[in-house]
């Protein structure tokens, strides 16, 4: 397109990106205002910015997770400029940027019924990776069930997250809202010392293992794990209505995928709601470099 520039995103850039992204979700506005400071800041991946005459016009952030596990987000474009092929010109972008890292993985969620957005990078050869669904539910005033975990019980939690049945349904990945992370031992341990791991045991052994890896603009807390017993399900998930209700948010939520906990979260007073649910694409570094297409994800 003529007079279109890709390039870095600048401080100054601030205001116009905010304007174009204060209505991405109606009654929900926009992440990047919160993540803006984080993103300009970041050396270690880019955040890639378009402008048509000097006005900016769309963004998209590409994180370095380290270990070669590279993640994307924030593609946005302003309304006016939609179906005009600018989203594609911008992922073109990113994946000439992607090629010079040479990352060993490469990953980006979106919402199931976005098919704009999955087929953006269906082209490049991106593969469905896990399934999740939202559920929400009011805080309640309630005990937390359970302990938060040790230090000393990383290795042990970890061993039972790798073998449980949602690691398995979401190919090793937690999710962070709307980001999701390979969970390896060193990130576990982070999670441990924000006090955002709690455990359940029966007989000395551990019963049940949640996560709450994500706070919203001090608004709503979203599980990102949870699996263990039937009972420790339920109970691991109540404690994130608990746990809301102690900070004063307005709302919880838990993301599991879309096989085998519907029941135990419902019963856990959780509903669905607007039926959100996400999908995350991944493509390996070497498919990428190589131009291999995988399969677009049904």
């Amino acid at each position: 397109m003529k007079g279109l520039r890709l390039r870095n995103a600048k401080p100054a850039d601030k205001n116009a990106v905010f304007e174009f992204c204060r209505n991405t979700w109606v009654g929900y506005g926009d992440y990047i205002p919160r993540v803006w400071d984080k993103w300009i800041a970041d050396t270690r991946g880019r955040f890639i910015l378009a402008e048509l005459d000097g006005k900016p016009i769309g963004i998209a952030k590409i994180s370095d997770f380290g270990r070669g596990e590279v993640w994307l987000e924030g593609l946005r474009v302003t309304r006016r400029y939609r179906r005009q092929g600018i989203a594609h010109l911008i992922h073109l972008e990113v994946v000439k940027t992607l090629r010079k890292i040479r990352p060993r993985v490469v990953r980006y969620c979106t919402g199931a019924t976005n098919s704009a957005s999955r087929k953006v990078v269906a082209r490049v050869g991106f593969g469905l990776a896990a399934r999740t669904r939202y559920y929400w539910s009011k805080p309640r005033k309630g005990s937390i069930r359970g302990e938060w975990a040790k230090a000393s019980e990383a290795g042990e939690i970890h061993r039972f997250m790798l073998a449980s049945r949602f690691l398995n349904l979401t190919s090793g990945l937690i999710g962070e809202g709307w980001v999701f992370r390979e969970l390896t031992r060193a990130l576990l341990k982070e999670y441990i010392k924000q006090l955002r791991v709690i455990v359940m045991r029966r007989a000395g052994k551990l019963d049940g293992v949640a996560v709450y890896p994500y706070e919203e603009n001090d608004r709503t807390i979203t599980l990102g794990f949870i699996d263990g017993s039937d009972a420790a399900i339920k109970d691991l998930a109540r404690n994130c209505r608990y746990l809301a209700r102690e900070k004063g948010y307005r709302e919880c939520s838990v993301a599991v995928p879309t096989r085998g906990y519907a029941r135990l979260i419902e019963e856990a007073g959780y509903k669905r709601k607007d039926s959100v649910r996400q999908v995350v694409l991944e493509i390996s570094g070497r498919a990428l470099t190589s131009g291999r297409r995988r399969k677009p994800p049904a």
